[in-house]
């Protein structure tokens, strides 16, 4: 057991070591991992230790997965749908073809392991890129797909990596049942994580602090997976769903207190999970293998960014031609360059089989190319995001300021009331807490109103029409009115929704 912990521990005091450094470095701990890991591989410093390729794929990336959707907001993703699922499911089956047809005919690897590689490089990692879009605002819409893309791709390519991976092992291609496998995979997936969504949530709201609602949320992740294993569905797109619908129902069910917690967890989970992934590569990495595929690795990148490019363009240029969605070709421009690989590419290539085909030589290149994208496109990513014109307009920092005080502030006051009522805090104490409440809420409206001054304001607006939605389904509800009623006023409303996020490019 002592052997086994040793590497692990020396691991992860690197990772903390080089996680500090980044932060005040200020650049993205992704970028500052892989630079590191690859020093150690080429000073031979890591200890090259086995790893069970079932440890990755049933524990390190559930937990990768999840707490990505944990975070992510579920109505930007559902007003986005059409885009997001055009990249996750066509878009990914082009990119892989693209990048496997120039792998094949330019790295001359045989057809099965080009589509292997195809599929691991096909996986997008917006780690980077959703750091750079809080450093430089974008439009919400933009950032909205790109994370959804990530999600939704994740589960996709991880099934058709695991359909690759059985092509090599039994050298039949059979592409009628593999598109029947695949389609299964993607519809049970989604049913079981809405099935077990709908579960956790309800236990979740059962439980009686933060300690046995994290608990819940564990079993609830190893549980979605699991089961979804079991019916042969994707396990990566249960999660996903899962982890949407139950984000989504604890930030409006939950306390605050639980919800920060139930992040907070998550958020430390999947970077000690990104932490032992980079470093882990480090140790399944020969030094010299490594020197000997850079030139594989730079035709791996072309081909995967060739690939890239045929799916993004091609797929909004098919929406573009049916009047389904418009999407800016800035804004293209900026998913072709954020194509970057992450932890969830190199979790799906350490996951391979100790004894698979060309297993050592298919590490290298992702590792490899993974460093390469994170350290050529991530590091100056919001450079290129200010080149191409998406970044929203200055000044947004003060009014960004100004509404947080005013948040704030104002739940401060209700909270005030609250404990008041409850006989909890005295009248002098109320008195004088508030007024130092109502001095903050002023000056931020004064700010306010300077800078937004004659300008209209896209995220309020969206936001006023969501409540008018939701206001008009309760009464539906309730049986205040009628559905052939409401459903006419949520057209328009949707209507309306719909024009703003046409009117959001910059």
């Amino acid at each position: 057991m002592r052997e086994r912990l040793e590497p692990l521990l020396l691991v992860v005091a690197v990772g903390a070591a080089v996680a500090i450094g980044a932060k005040r470095l200020k650049i993205p701990y992704n970028v500052a991992l892989v630079i590191v890991g690859l020093l150690l591989v080429l000073a031979n410093v890591l200890p090259n230790t086995p790893l069970d390729p079932s440890v990755v794929l049933e524990l390190f990336v559930p937990v990768l997965v999840f707490e990505g959707a944990l975070f992510a907001d579920a109505d930007g993703l559902r007003r986005s749908a059409r885009p997001i699922l055009a990249l996750a499911v066509p878009g990914v089956a082009l990119s892989l073809l693209g990048t496997a047809l120039v792998a094949t005919f330019v790295l001359k690897l045989p057809f099965p392991i080009a589509l292997l590689l195809g599929a691991l490089l096909s996986i997008t990692d917006t780690v980077s890129v959703l750091l750079a879009f809080r450093a430089v605002k974008v439009p919400h819409r933009l950032a909205a797909i790109m994370e959804g893309e990530s999600l939704f791709n994740d589960g996709t390519a991880l099934v058709l990596v695991s359909l690759a991976a059985t092509v090599v092992s039994t050298g039949v291609f059979d592409s009628v049942t593999t598109l029947r496998l695949l389609g299964i995979a993607i519809v049970l997936g989604t049913l079981v994580g809405l099935a077990l969504g709908v579960i956790g949530t309800a236990i979740l709201r059962s439980t009686p602090d933060h300690l046995t609602a994290i608990l819940a949320s564990i079993v609830l992740v190893f549980a979605t997976s699991v089961l979804a294993e079991r019916v042969h569905a994707s396990a990566i797109i249960a999660v996903v769903v899962s982890g949407l619908f139950v984000g989504k129902a604890a930030r409006r069910l939950l306390d605050p207190s639980r919800v920060l917690a139930l992040l907070g967890f998550w958020e430390t989970a999947g970077f000690g999970i990104n932490v032992l992934l980079f470093l882990l590569v480090g140790m399944q990495i020969n030094a010299r293998t490594l020197v000997e595929e850079a030139d594989s690795i730079l035709l791996s990148l072309l081909a995967l960014h060739a690939g890239r490019a045929v799916a993004v363009y091609g797929c909004f240029g098919v929406l573009r031609a049916l009047g389904k969605d418009q999407v800016p070709l800035r804004w293209q421009h900026v998913m072709v360059a954020g194509n970057i690989k992450g932890a969830l590419s190199m979790a799906a290539v350490l996951a391979l089989p100790a004894g698979f085909v060309l297993r050592d030589r298919l590490v290298a290149i992702v590792f490899g190319v993974t460093f390469v994208t994170l350290v050529v496109q991530a590091l100056p990513f919001a450079w290129l995001l200010r080149v191409l014109r998406v970044s929203l307009s200055a000044g947004t920092e003060s009014i960004d300021a100004a509404r947080a005080t005013l948040i704030t502030a104002r739940r401060g006051q209700t909270e005030l009331d609250e404990l008041m009522s409850a006989g909890l805090v005295s009248r002098k104490q109320h008195a004088e807490w508030r007024a130092a409440l109502q001095r903050q809420l002023i000056d931020a409206e004064r700010e306010l109103r300077v800078r937004t001054q004659g300008t209209r304001d896209h995220g309020v607006q969206v936001s006023v029409l969501t409540a008018q939605k939701a206001a008009l389904l309760d009464a539906v509800r309730k049986g205040l009115l009628g559905s052939e009623a409401a459903e006419a006023a949520v057209s328009d409303l949707d209507r309306r929704l719909m024009a703003l996020e046409v009117t959001e490019d910059p």
